[in-house]
């Protein structure tokens, strides 16, 4: 998918990121602040999407953060900041959804900013309603679900994925070839069931 950016542009970005990651590494809390400006609305959609109601995502994307801040001196290279950011909050994540189950509207964290995921998505979901969508996703298991938010929403390849989530590039292409059969199958579940009620 097309970011609208240029590639000075992103490289801008990579290197002020950097630079912002070295100065919280010396206990700029300033730096801080500014990487979490810049990380919230997608940590927050990430987390939501794995954690499937809007109370546990608020509580993950804050332990993720505190985490940040109480590490920030492990972290080595500041270029790989965004990895890292990633491999913590899926941590938490599933440390979070083990607790809790609870459910919760998507639309409470999407509005009218969300993302085209559906653009990005195999044909097979292309013609789904988004909210149809985020629930069938929200149907699948944690592993799953993660890797479709990485893989569709962030668009990160299979071997980015397998290194946030500490496995196997052919684990995640295994959970994703599953999760898209998972999908369809509910996809196609929830549109039957639409059609029965309408008649």
């Amino acid at each position: 998918m097309h970011t609208g950016q240029t590639h000075t542009e992103q490289t801008q970005a990579e290197q002020s990121v950097s630079y912002l990651v070295g100065r919280m590494s010396e206990g700029d809390s300033q730096a801080f602040d500014q990487l979490m400006g810049h990380y919230y609305p997608k940590v927050l959609r990430m987390a939501y999407l794995i954690s499937g109601n809007h109370a546990d995502s608020e509580d993950i994307v804050q332990e993720t953060f505190v985490l940040c801040w109480m590490n920030r001196k492990k972290i080595k290279e500041p270029e790989h900041f965004s990895s890292w950011l990633y491999k913590t909050l899926t941590r938490e994540a599933w440390r979070i959804c083990r607790k809790s189950r609870r459910e919760q509207p998507v639309e409470e964290v999407y509005g009218e900013e969300e993302p085209q995921a559906s653009s990005v998505l195999d044909e097979v979901l292309a013609h789904s309603r988004d909210d149809e969508l985020y629930r069938a996703i929200g149907s699948l298991p944690v592993k799953q679900r993660t890797v479709v938010v990485f893989y569709y929403f962030n668009q990160m390849s299979t071997k980015e994925i397998a290194g946030i989530m500490g496995c196997m590039e052919g684990t995640v292409k295994s959970r994703l070839y599953t999760a898209r059969i998972n999908l369809k199958r509910e996809l196609t579940r929830r549109q039957d069931a639409e059609k029965e009620v309408a008649l």
